[in-house]
């Protein structure tokens, strides 16, 4: 059951990190000495070649160097460890992912633990090359392992190949026991992953299946300033549930009562910068836009309600940093891959009636509406205060009057 996967994973969770627990706080320490100058003239530490060649997939990458390197090999960029450290502390929500998903993968096929995040790195570079078909998952894995493709298991080349898939691509692709998040995954089981954006036959991939052929709707909304990722949990009562899986993005879950908003915005901004990106520079840009539309930052910095969301869980800082939109950015026509989410989005919005006190307060959709209704209610309030007034008054006179004849029986009797 669910319950056992959860124990299952939080033992397993447990002991990765009481293998590893020695060697965090120098993990995160930076060298700089003995290595090479990256581009802003930092020195690179001279063993975070070594960190990935011969740190297993168990043992997170702490120190600013090894990410440095695993992100410029990942996505083929020459990023600078100050570019690095100024990204959402170290890409901090990428990397937890990240460790989350080879935890989860160990799950699946304990093989993977004897793989180093070099391996994995390998194994991505071959996924780029777009001619590599899904069916030739044990080409690749004997490739990377260097091992006989007799020897090689197919679910291990399988949970491999997803991990990897899954990791370059931020998109869920592939179940993982254990993975306790609400990304709904992808399965991959035929077919090529991807081509080049440009390519025609994009469409026809994986990747490009999910994104293409997103508008089917001409359906015209008005997406106000207020229409915010606060103001839907406010006032609509719909929930919102971080997610690391660009496909669920502006998906609602659980009767429409959940909505999934993407974050990892650090991780896709280097995917418009990557040289052989996944993704279309549009669509990527038009992500960030739905984002901002509903986490707008105030005077450049995160907004409150997105502090709060920090604190309660790991997200990208960088999502609540989105450039804001003017009046004509927010137009409906300005979205083509994401039109048809944020449509339903802002129509089970606008169904959506107000069930508390806290909500019809902030409701103001109706502003006629609104207005009426409470002041309906405040004149119900004063005619119940002065009926209550008018009621002790009464009383207090009653009683008054009662034992004032009293006083004047007893006065006639003496």
């Amino acid at each position: 059951g669910l319950s056992e996967l959860l124990d299952q994973s939080e033992l397993f969770c447990g002991w990765v990190d009481l293998r590893w627990e020695l060697d965090e706080s120098s993990n995160r320490e930076i060298q700089m000495s003995g290595g090479t100058s990256s581009r802003d003239g930092s020195v690179l530490d001279s063993k975070e070649s070594d960190s990935l060649e011969s740190w297993p997939l168990l043992r997170p990458l702490q120190d600013l160097t090894s990410r440095c390197s695993f992100l410029n090999s990942m996505f083929s960029l020459n990023l600078s460890l100050e570019e690095v450290r100024q990204t959402d502390g170290g890409f901090a929500s990428y990397f937890v992912r990240y460790s989350s998903l080879c935890n989860c993968a160990v799950l699946r096929n304990r093989q993977v633990e004897t793989l180093t995040h070099r391996q994995l790195l390998d194994t991505v570079a071959q996924l780029k090359n777009s001619a590599w078909p899904r069916d030739a998952k044990i080409i690749i894995t004997s490739l990377v392992t260097k091992e006989s493709q007799a020897d090689i298991d197919s679910e291990f080349a399988e949970t491999l190949i997803d991990l990897a898939a899954s990791v370059w691509s931020i998109i869920a692709i592939g179940k993982f026991p254990g993975d306790v998040s609400y990304d709904e995954p992808i399965v991959w089981e035929n077919g090529k992953l991807f081509t080049q954006p440009s390519a025609p036959e994009y469409s026809k991939s994986v990747i490009g299946m999910i994104f293409s052929n997103q508008l089917t709707t001409n359906e015209v909304v008005k997406l106000p300033q207020s229409f915010t990722a606060a103001y839907l949990e406010k006032v609509g009562g719909i929930q919102i549930r971080w997610t690391n899986n660009l496909a669920d993005h502006l998906l609602l879950r659980d009767d429409d009562t959940k909505l999934m908003l993407f974050h990892q915005v650090s991780a896709l901004r280097l995917h418009k910068a990557s040289p052989d990106s996944l993704f279309p520079p549009a669509l990527v840009d038009e992500t960030l836009r739905t984002i901002s539309l509903l986490v707008p930052p105030v005077l450049g910095a995160c907004n409150p309600w997105f502090q709060a969301e920090q604190q309660k869980q790991q997200i990208d800082g960088q999502a609540g940093l989105c450039d804001r939109l003017n009046s004509s950015e927010r137009q409906i026509d300005r979205f083509l891959v994401w039109r048809e989410r944020l449509v339903l989005l802002k129509r089970t919005f606008d169904e959506a009636e107000p069930r508390t006190l806290s909500q019809l307060w902030w409701d103001d959709r109706r502003k006629s509406q609104w207005f009426t209704f409470w002041v309906a209610v405040l004149v119900f309030i004063v005619t119940v205060f002065f009926g209550i007034i008018q009621s002790v008054a009464s009383i207090v006179q009653a009683w008054a009057s009662v034992k004032s004849l009293k006083a004047n029986g007893a006065e006639r009797v003496a």
